[in-house]
């Protein structure tokens, strides 16, 4: 059964931002333990789909909270944006007014700001590498959506895992339609239907609201390789790049598939 994912905000149990932490084994351990809240979110005022995904980690005994952050869009270079963020950050203290916390991107030439960082939400801005602002609102991730490592072969089937657990398949055809079903980490099956932006025609997407230049990146699009994407609730949309975007190395092919196409 197709769920509607939109609009629909689930609140975390209380005690995200208390004490637990680790090294890497016991951070991989928290994720699947539910130790580690995961986030979804849009960037505010762009005419293409813009997401940001937010990981944070409870609080350690110094009250610092691992951060991990990925904001992207479906467009190639030089106008898209595959951008990764790290750190540790006082999560706590953004519940102060006037408080923030600051995280530099892995390529050095972004910042994402978090203004509020609690169960419910995560708010903040997001400063690309041109200096232009956007503000965001992330809620707590449903039906799977998630930051994912995602494979394309060649006969165009998708696999792909969230870093909280969830487990993607899907399969594409030439004309850029994609269907599939993601499993979440508690076994419900979320199933979806998708279309590559950069093979829509210009009138479809004109129908949609959305621009019209997507098919200079048709090229770069369905190709075979490794990507880091994030998914919208419910597989609603996918953007993101290939490349080790971790390191700040994004590579030139993307993903880029939208419900509304």
């Amino acid at each position: 059964m197709r769920r509607v994912t939109f609009a629909v905000c689930i609140a975390l149990g209380v005690g995200l931002l208390s004490a637990c932490g680790g090294d890497d084994d016991s951070e991989n351990s928290d994720r699947a333990g539910g130790r580690t809240a995961v986030y979804f979110g849009w960037l505010l005022g762009t005419r293409e789909p813009a997401a940001v995904a937010i990981e944070v980690d409870r609080a350690d005994d110094r009250g610092m909270s691992r951060v991990r952050a990925y904001v992207c869009d479906g467009r190639g270079e030089p106008a898209g944006m595959a951008v990764w963020f790290g750190g540790s950050v006082d999560a706590g203290a953004t519940t102060e007014p006037g408080a923030r916390a600051r995280l530099t991107s892995a390529g050095g030439d972004e910042e994402l700001v978090l203004d509020y960082v609690a169960e419910g939400r995560v708010q903040g801005s997001f400063t690309d590498d041109r200096g232009a602002r956007r503000q965001f609102a992330a809620y707590p991730a449903i039906d799977g959506a998630g930051i994912y490592e995602v494979s394309l072969s060649q006969d165009l089937t998708y696999k792909g895992v969230s870093t909280d657990g969830n487990e993607l398949a899907a399969t594409a055809d030439e004309n850029g339609r994609t269907t599939g079903t993601i499993t979440t980490a508690g076994g419900e099956k979320v199933r979806f239907a998708v279309q590559s932006l950069a093979l829509a025609t210009p009138a479809r997407l004109a129908a949609r609201g959305l621009p019209t230049d997507y098919g200079r990146y048709r090229a770069v699009n369905q190709v075979p390789g490794e990507y880091v994407a994030v998914i919208a609730p419910g597989g609603s949309h996918w953007l993101g790049r290939s490349g080790n975007v971790r390191a700040g190395q994004s590579g030139a092919n993307i993903i880029g598939l939208d419900k509304k196409c």
